[in-house]
């Protein structure tokens, strides 16, 4: 017996075939709707490289994770670098600081604004009264007179040139530049306080005329080691000793015709009544050999020398005292 081509639908005879077709078409509809579902779930729950029905989205997403990770690992090793390196400056210039605070607190330099040192230098063969004056930042003068025989010298600096006077015979143009250069290596004695304390410090930074250096040993002292450089015309090297916090030792080199000296001073003690707290005298040396021997008998601070004090007098002869280059 045939089937009937014909279904039965609330009450209308409807042909058979055009019910399995909607039926039909209906299921593939909702089945693709569900796979859909199914499909963008499971995107969002898994790696798309898990996904072997879409080859090419695996592709790009690989190739952009690994072009990622190269620039993450640059990046950062530069900016720690940049960190570091900031750090280490702050450090740097951090102790630089509480060394010449506790310097100036040592010497009770930070409210001197001139000096005048008497003293009497001493060799093998002379001797002689000396009188050095300064002013800060950077003007100097310093003054001898022999002892029993008839001999006057001045050596200055006004911040810009030097100058001297000298009665000597037979001392050419070097000698005289370079007994200039040895004159203002006497007479800065403030010269690391008033670096410190200078506008161009303040204006420049303090790294303009002022550098920290390894700590070195001297003569059994462990000592901080200070450059000043931009206010005199030569380099000086400061040596801090670490117990006291004032300054035991300084060199620097200087010209003498084409010829680099090497210039030292042995600095002496303070006197712990004074104020300021100066060395209370020195060695002086000329490459490794003793020169001048110097015993300071007084210190006079702020007696009002009048800047006009360190000008070249009329009768000086100026000279010339370009830099010498550092001391290695």
């Amino acid at each position: 017996m045939k089937s009937s081509q014909y279904i039965d639908i609330l009450g209308q005879q409807v042909p058979k075939r055009t019910v399995l077709f909607v039926v039909g078409s209906v299921t593939i509809v909702v089945g693709g709707v569900v796979g859909l579902l199914y499909y963008l779930m499971l995107a969002g729950s898994a790696p798309i490289a898990a996904t072997p029905a879409i080859p090419t989205t695996v592709t790009t997403v690989t190739t952009v994770t690994t072009a990622a990770t190269p620039t993450a690992m640059v990046a950062e090793p530069k900016d720690s670098h940049r960190v570091n390196q900031s750090n280490s400056k702050m450090s740097s210039q951090s102790s630089l600081v509480t060394l010449l605070e506790k310097h100036l607190e040592a010497t009770q330099l930070s409210e001197v604004d001139s000096l005048i040192v008497h003293g009497a230098a001493s060799t093998s063969t002379v001797n002689c009264e000396l009188v050095m004056m300064a002013r800060r930042p950077n003007l100097y003068t310093l003054k001898t007179e022999g002892i029993g025989f008839k001999y006057t010298s001045e050596l200055g600096y006004n911040g810009q040139i030097g100058w001297s006077r000298l009665n000597l015979l037979n001392l050419n143009k070097d000698d005289v530049e370079f007994f200039t250069r040895v004159a203002l290596f006497e007479s800065s004695l403030a010269q690391l306080a008033w670096s410190y304390q200078s506008r161009q410090a303040v204006e420049s930074g303090l790294e303009s005329v002022l550098e920290r250096l390894p700590n070195e040993q001297w003569q059994g002292r462990v000592c901080a080691v200070v450059v000043s450089r931009g206010l005199l015309p030569f380099p000086i090297y400061h040596y801090i000793d670490q117990e006291s916090h004032e300054e035991v030792y300084r060199r620097t080199q200087v010209l003498r015709g084409i010829d680099l000296v090497d210039l030292e001073m042995h600095l002496a003690p303070s006197d712990a009544a004074a104020s300021p707290r100066l060395p209370m005298g020195y060695e002086l040396y000329y490459d490794g050999t003793l020169h001048d021997t110097i015993a300071i008998t007084k210190i006079r601070p702020n007696r009002g020398v009048f800047k006009s004090r360190f000008d070249a007098p009329s009768d000086a002869t100026t000279v010339s005292l370009s830099l010498s280059g550092r001391v290695d």
